[in-house]
């Protein structure tokens, strides 16, 4: 199978490095962007690399649109004889399924991925515009499925998705920041901190996703009475971290909901 990348940014990059870390043959990917620096690592990667976005739909079973919402009609403009009556995976956060339609003469698939598709950690979601058919579904559901999770979502929930696991990565990332911090203030290594830091984010999602028990429950486990963990936490509670982290991904969906055409 032969798959067309149309962007080179973070998001389009880490989607073709998942790809090849999945098992895809890195000459079977062509991902087209005007920036060759975006470009050059691709390419030594083993991936065909173009400066015209036709190359990579016309070298390609399907396409990944993974640019920008707000050049999506631009570059669908361009492409959009090649592209009819392809199969298009978009990965643009807040564009139809309807406008993609119209724009490309395309089947259309509507993904909200985020960046942990680098390391084959994706926690994704899809819908499917009027004309993918069901042999779509499955080819993409594979694909996605093939660098981390994914579900089928109706199209009226991927803002929240954007809020949620789309935006996601970003929030970890901050507490991880504040852990790495605390953790040197408190006379540990940077590095040390750091790693001690993200492993432990690893490990507990980790054994939320493998155990099956909830939040709730692993949180009471874990907050001994009269011990370190529940005095933390304590913490976390009067500072309303709870609140503050359903308020950044509520903002986030609803900046989609703002996008969305």
């Amino acid at each position: 199978m032969r798959i067309g990348i149309i962007g080179a940014g973070h998001m389009g990059s880490a989607l073709a490095r998942g790809l090849v870390r999945s098992g895809v043959r890195p000459s079977d990917i062509t991902i087209s962007d005007p920036d060759r620096r975006k470009l050059e690592p691709l390419r030594r990667m083993g991936m065909k690399t173009a400066g015209d976005n036709r190359r990579a739909v016309l070298d390609s079973d399907l396409t990944f649109l993974a640019v920008k919402p707000d050049v999506v009609e631009r570059v669908l403009a361009r492409v959009r004889r090649e592209l009819e009556g392809t199969l298009l995976v978009s990965l643009a956060a807040g564009v139809s399924t309807e406008f993609l339609e119209r724009r490309s003469g395309a089947r259309v698939v509507r993904v909200m991925p985020n960046l942990c598709a680098e390391v084959g950690e994706m926690a994704s979601c899809y819908c499917l515009g009027r004309r993918a058919t069901p042999e779509d579904e499955e080819l993409v559901r594979s694909i996605l499925s093939s660098i981390g999770i994914t579900f089928r979502v109706d199209e009226d929930l991927m803002n929240a998705v954007t809020g949620l696991s789309g935006s996601g990565p970003a929030y970890i990332y901050l507490v991880l920041k504040a852990m790495r911090d605390a953790g040197r203030e408190l006379g540990l290594p940077e590095e040390i901190a750091l790693k001690l830091a993200a492993q432990t984010v690893k490990g507990a999602g980790k054994m939320l996703l493998e155990d099956g028990r909830s939040p709730e429950k692993l949180l009471d486990e874990v907050c001994t009475p009269g011990g370190t963990t529940v005095e933390g936490i304590a913490v976390l509670r009067r500072k309303k971290v709870e609140d503050a982290i359903k308020d950044a991904i509520k903002a986030a969906a609803k900046r989609a909901a703002e996008l969305s055409r």
